[in-house]
């Protein structure tokens, strides 16, 4: 006679092998544990207070890598910035100034020109597309005096908030790479200060 054991191993073994053979999937216990309902983005959902999937991010929730730029909205003179900005938190090594380099290359040069002077081929030589500053004076040389007298926070402010007829451009330069861009603008201004009586 066969023994309980005996049909208990043989049923076991021949459950595991149906269903390591099976082309339908395996019986789940509670289903809903292992498969969680999904919704969709914009699906009503009854379970919560506002009737909609969608969650409200925790008050404070700051998104990865976004850094709140404290100096958002001045609109007083950059000369009235506490500690005239933020200071440069970014090291002048040649990779830095490279990519200081191509950043300024593609998002600064076609008004400020290859070497800071004012006359990107959009401005030229003389305005064009009425590309000047807003008193009426030609695109900013960020190789003049005024510009090199800026601290490293005011220029960075220039390029989060934008001035005169220059917008922001902290939808299209990332924080770093703004750093990056100042200290690419000051070899620009060091280069000008050396061969300026030449």
């Amino acid at each position: 006679m066969i023994s309980l054991q005996r049909i208990f191993a043989l049923s076991l073994a021949g459950l595991i092998l149906w269903n390591c053979e099976s082309k339908t999937p395996p019986m789940e216990y509670m289903p809903d544990m292992a498969d969680s309902p999904a919704r969709e983005a914009q699906e009503a959902d009854s379970n919560f207070p506002n009737n909609t999937s969608l969650r409200l991010p925790p008050v404070g929730a700051v998104p990865q890598e976004y850094y709140p730029y404290e100096y958002a909205g001045w609109t007083q003179s950059l000369d009235a910035l506490p500690n005239k900005g933020l200071a440069n938190p970014i090291k002048g090594d040649l990779a830095t100034l490279q990519k200081g380099e191509i950043k300024y290359q593609t998002y600064c040069s076609p008004c400020h020109g290859v070497r800071g002077q004012g006359n990107g081929t959009v401005v030229g030589p003389a305005p064009r597309l009425n590309m000047a500053q807003a008193d009426g004076s030609p695109m900013a040389a960020l190789t003049s005096a005024s510009a090199k007298a800026y601290s490293d926070g005011q220029i960075y402010h220039i390029i989060t908030e934008g001035k005169g007829a220059m917008k922001s451009y902290a939808s299209q330069v990332l924080p770093e790479d703004r750093w990056k861009i100042i200290l690419y603008v000051r070899k620009l201004q060091e280069y000008d200060n050396r061969t300026a009586g030449k």
